[in-house]
């Protein structure tokens, strides 16, 4: 059993739940009755922008690094560098977004982080 992707994946969960309970323990806190203000809404634009970067870019290296193995035409390494930073800002964003440390919003990000951690390290396999 190839234990890459699930190693991935759990790396991922780490990183995208410890950054919205880290950002959730460094804000301020709220004055008694006040409740806090959800985030702007071009935050919004800026976390579907990361994900189609991501996206597209992983699938790319998907697929050229599944081809690579007939055509010996190989991605370079930048862009595997540029995918694993992209995959970085999608995990770091619902923190610097101001989602809030809910037990709901941190299963949505363990589940997201998974996805996008195994993705990434699948991708970052198939490079012969």
């Amino acid at each position: 059993m190839n234990l890459a992707p699930l190693i991935g994946a759990t790396t991922a969960i780490t990183v995208a739940v410890a950054s919205l309970a880290t950002a959730h323990r460094m804000r301020p806190a709220l004055p008694e009755g006040e409740e806090a203000e959800g985030p702007h809404p071009a935050l919004s634009t800026i976390g579907a922008g990361l994900l189609s970067g991501f996206v597209l870019l992983t699938g790319f290296l998907v697929a050229t690094g599944w081809a690579a193995h007939t055509t010996n035409v190989v991605p370079p390494i930048g862009l595997y560098a540029a995918d694993v930073a992209a995959g970085s800002a999608v995990l770091l964003y619902p923190a610097l977004a101001g989602l809030p440390f809910t037990a709901r919003h941190a299963t949505a990000v363990a589940f997201f982080g998974a996805l996008v951690g195994y993705t990434l390290s699948l991708a970052i396999q198939l490079r012969p």
